[in-house]
């Protein structure tokens, strides 16, 4: 089909112009981009595209294999009283680097720190709570204002 045949059938209008009798026509031919010949795609042609698992939950199995775990080691004296000084020393708006465990491991932050609260004994860095029992180490990076 030559390109001068496919958009022959197109019905334009004038803007202002109105015959009698016309408008019904008007209004079919705005809403079709195309003739009725070529077509209009079908509304679930993408759902052929979507993706197959063959395989469900394989993926996230490996995912989990493929996970070391790291064992939560418990501070020794000495380094449980220089993380008791260091929390102490904490105000709200100092950014921290904080290391605590988290599930299967060790995991680093950095951010401000929001609360330190002493009756719950946890360390709100911008908005997830770390209890001070799971926290290895605490840097101040830059003190708050």
């Amino acid at each position: 089909m030559a390109r001068g045949d496919a958009f022959e059938d197109l019905v334009w209008e004038e803007v202002g112009g109105s015959a009698p009798g016309s408008l019904s026509e008007a209004a079919q031919g705005i809403d079709r981009p195309v003739p009725e010949r070529v077509g209009r795609p079908h509304p679930d042609r993408a759902r052929q595209f979507m993706p197959f698992a063959a395989l469900r939950g394989y993926y996230e199995l490996v995912r989990d294999k493929e996970r070391v775990i790291e064992p939560w080691v418990p501070l020794a004296d000495d380094e449980a009283r220089a993380l008791d000084e260091a929390i102490a020393g904490l105000a709200r708006g100092d950014v921290v680097r904080c290391v605590f465990y988290e599930r299967d491991g060790y995991r680093t932050l950095v951010g401000a720190v929001g609360q330190v609260d002493l009756i719950y004994r946890d360390l709100w860095i911008v908005r997830e709570r770390i209890p001070f029992s799971r926290i290895r180490s605490v840097d101040v990076l830059y003190p708050g204002g």
